[in-house]
């Protein structure tokens, strides 16, 4: 079983995905890492800003592809990157080969998590201010019915601690 977590970035996917491995005894890939990995260790920042989105993209495509592919792990937990649902591939193979959980945060509590560290995010990294909470807000509506068409479980995580969240997943599961 692939137990695959979704959500906007900064809604706490890589945290919590590490912290449910623990409980869970299992293996975890964080597909961002897994394509930093396979680019010789180049940050998702620098990738997006040496290659451009499209060509990361494609390259995300790809890993998931291998990942679930490839997978012979009996329960592995696979936390996806904010907008790998973009693509209609890695949205068929996400709701035919995982049990997705969307953890779902309010546009509030994105925005003021992502003002904290913008500079890691490749979309809102050069943005500040209020036109750094205008495109949160414009990429988390372009991303969210990706999330909702793959989502299994929906988790509001809102004022939820890590966990009462694990504790969440842990009743779906």
């Amino acid at each position: 079983m692939v137990i695959s977590l979704t959500g906007f970035m900064g809604v706490g996917k890589s945290t919590i995905a590490a912290s449910l491995s623990k409980h869970l005894y299992c293996k975890l890939i964080d597909l961002d890492k897994y394509i930093e990995e396979s680019h010789g260790g180049i940050p998702i920042v620098e990738l997006f800003g040496l290659s451009g989105q499209e060509v990361f993209r494609n390259a995300e495509e790809k890993a998931l592809e291998d990942i679930l592919s490839n997978n012979r792990e009996k329960v592995l937990i696979l936390s996806l990157g904010g907008g790998a649902l973009l693509s209609h591939k890695n949205r068929e193979l996400i709701k035919t080969m995982t049990y997705c959980i969307y953890l779902k945060a309010s546009l509030e509590t994105l925005t003021s998590r992502l003002e904290k560290s913008h500079k890691q995010r490749p979309l809102v990294k050069d943005s500040e201010g209020l036109f750094q909470s205008g495109k949160i807000a414009e990429l988390f509506h372009e991303r969210e019915p990706g999330y909702q068409e793959c989502a299994s479980h929906v988790i509001d995580v809102d004022n939820l601690s890590m966990k009462d969240i694990l504790i969440k997943i842990m009743d779906v599961l």
